[in-house]
């Protein structure tokens, strides 16, 4: 009977043979393994999400200015907050990158899954993502980064893939952006075109009325009123596109979205009073109070110049849209590319081989001491006649 940490350590070092026979058993059989276990390497990437602008496509082409994201670096980043590359990240798990990535790298044929596509094509896109899945690790650096890790027996493949998921997040990601900057510039070059008819009628119009009623020239207070209600109608109508692009991809409750019809509503009432008079004094004769032939007059050409003046700003946000579109510049960054690995990531043969002596220690102490204790307990008569009575039953 083990009474004592003197009686255990007396019974360790009696049979400190079979203990050492044991764990170097159990130490080379650990060993034998590592050697057997199949290599598998790791091969990382890391990517750079672009810098965050502070305006969208849209936004840009009618220079209406947003609040800015959080940069790679950390620039305006607070802890919780969801930043671009967490965004990127989130989409390099999606479906649509692992499903690119499993048909450009022939994922199928390599994870030994073509004859199951043949007999059950949903089990075995299963069965590869799974293995993918297992495979890849994403993270997101504090620094924002973006790194992806792929486990594979080929180091080749894995720096494969790994690459893979850089250049297809970057493909649909340009694609989606391009798409954006199309809408922009189609949207604009819509605008553009109905402006230019309706200048062209506005002129001819005028040209039309002058030559009827023989009326050429206007008085130099009108003519101020013309340019002053016209810079204010033209900033309306042009604040309306605005408003009418951003609806189209934002919802009523945008910040951007409400400040803007708060400007419109102040612009009307101002070009109110120019045009009809109001309780606020002016140094100008209202539209309603002058002539009737130089009231026609003058709002003929009026028109002209709201349309002239919206004309030339929607041409010069067509340039700005067309610059936008025509950006070619990948908007994935890799900040280093995988290479094949030389090293290889697994078995760790030193910690197998480890792992293996302390098991092989353990369980030769365990079962010393069961056997010890089993000596003692059947030396006992009463205890022995107990052992014989259950090996009569079995």
């Amino acid at each position: 009977m083990i009474n004592s940490f003197y009686d255990l350590l007396f019974i360790l070092v009696k049979n400190r043979r079979t203990i050492i026979w044991i764990t170097a058993g159990f130490t080379v059989f650990a060993m034998a393994l590592s050697l057997v276990i199949p290599k598998k390497y790791k091969a990382t990437a890391t990517l750079m999400p672009p810098a965050s602008q502070s305006m969208s496509l849209m936004s840009l082409a009618f220079k209406a200015g947003m609040p800015s994201d959080p940069e790679v670096g950390g620039v305006g980043f607070m802890p919780g907050m969801v930043t671009p590359s967490d965004v990127f990240a989130f989409m390099l798990k999606n479906g649509a990158v692992t499903g690119r990535v499993i048909d450009q790298c022939g994922l199928v044929m390599h994870y030994k899954k073509n004859k199951q596509l043949a007999k059950d094509p949903g089990k075995a896109l299963y069965n590869v993502n799974k293995k993918l899945d297992k495979a890849t690790a994403i993270k997101v650096t504090d620094e924002r980064f973006i790194t992806v890790t792929v486990e594979d027996k080929n180091p080749d493949k894995a720096a494969e893939i790994a690459n893979c998921y850089g250049d297809v997040l970057n493909n649909i990601y340009s694609g989606l952006n391009m798409s954006q900057g199309q809408r922009a510039r189609e949207f604009i070059e819509n605008r553009v075109a109905q402006e230019e008819i309706l200048l062209r009628e506005m002129e001819d119009s005028l040209r039309v009325f002058q030559k009827r009623f023989r009326t050429v020239s206007i008085t130099e207070e009108m003519k101020a009123l013309i340019e002053m209600s016209a810079k204010i109608e033209a900033d309306i109508m042009t604040k309306r596109i605005e408003l009418e692009a951003l609806k189209s991809y934002n919802t009523k409750d945008n910040s951007q979205i409400k400040i803007l019809t708060t400007e419109i509503d102040k612009a009307e009432q101002q070009l109110n009073n120019l045009m009809v008079g109001g309780n606020d004094k002016t140094l100008f004769i209202p539209f309603a109070k002058a002539p009737d032939i130089g009231t026609e007059l003058t709002r003929r050409m009026r028109d002209v110049r709201i349309h002239q003046e919206v004309y030339a700003l929607l041409v010069e946000q067509l340039e700005h849209a067309k610059i936008l579109e025509a950006k070619d510049t990948p908007k994935i960054q890799f900040l280093e590319r995988a290479s094949p690995p030389w090293k290889k990531s697994w078995p760790k043969r030193i910690l197998i081989t480890c792992v293996g002596l302390f098991i092989g220690f353990i369980i030769s102490i365990i079962s010393i001491i069961i056997i010890e204790w089993w000596n003692w307990y059947v030396t006992d008569p009463d205890n022995k006649v107990k052992v014989m009575n259950i090996r009569n039953i079995f």
